[in-house]
């Protein structure tokens, strides 16, 4: 296997999150007096930046998107953090992966201090050596998410890593930082494998137990 270095999205990826994400949503568009969302802008605010979910799905502007932040993050704090599932084997993954000796970590567009939360509550923290996620203002880029990591966990050999992710976010984070990718189906950006080889991945995974077949554990 010629990585050291295996970096994870968080969102459709590690854990199922998709109930508090989209209860969240449609709850904030609600208060910020807009019709009701429908499934599919609901699940549209999975894996994207949420301030740009919010300008796009909800038509606001930059200042109102930010309210709308603002009371998304209140709510998702207080019970959107734990309406959350893991998927079937990552635990057991993350196990092999560490017990192999490979440097682990997370890069995720959700704000970092719940992506270390929801992680700490759902038992995985302990696998990653760095976790990181957007910043306070909604500044980082995936790109600079991942390069986080990578500083931290003191990996410069880019040809040994390599992130998985279910989203075009993911491919291109991963791309512009030098990095390969992994496109997983099982999440919510990618359905199709022709879908993920359009991004260039390197390998498409319908399951976990697909990316334990392909990382050989």
């Amino acid at each position: 296997m010629k990585y050291s270095t295996i970096i994870f999205d968080l969102d459709g990826t590690l854990l199922d999150t998709s109930e508090g994400i989209m209860v969240g949503a449609s709850y904030t568009a609600q208060r910020m007096g807009i019709s009701e969302l429908t499934t599919d802008q609901q699940k549209s605010f999975i894996g994207p930046p949420i301030l740009e979910s919010f300008i796009r799905e909800c038509g606001l502007t930059k200042s109102e998107a930010e309210i709308a932040v603002s009371m998304y993050r209140e709510r998702y704090q207080e019970k959107g953090l734990y309406e959350a599932k893991h998927y079937y084997k990552m635990e057991e993954l993350l196990a092999l992966l560490k017990k192999k000796g490979f440097k682990l970590a997370v890069a995720t567009l959700k704000m970092d201090r719940f992506a270390k939360e929801i992680l700490q509550h759902f038992g995985l923290f302990h696998y990653f050596d760095s976790i990181n996620g957007i910043d306070e203002k909604d500044t980082l880029s995936k790109k600079d998410i991942i390069q986080l990591c990578l500083k931290e966990i003191e990996e410069y050999d880019f040809s040994r890593v390599v992130l998985i992710g279910d989203s075009i976010f993911d491919a291109i984070g991963a791309k512009e930082a030098g990095i390969d990718f992994i496109g997983v189906t099982y999440g919510f950006g990618f359905k199709a494998k022709e879908d993920i080889e359009q991004v260039g991945a390197i390998f498409t995974a319908e399951s976990v137990k697909d990316i334990m077949g392909y990382l050989e554990v």
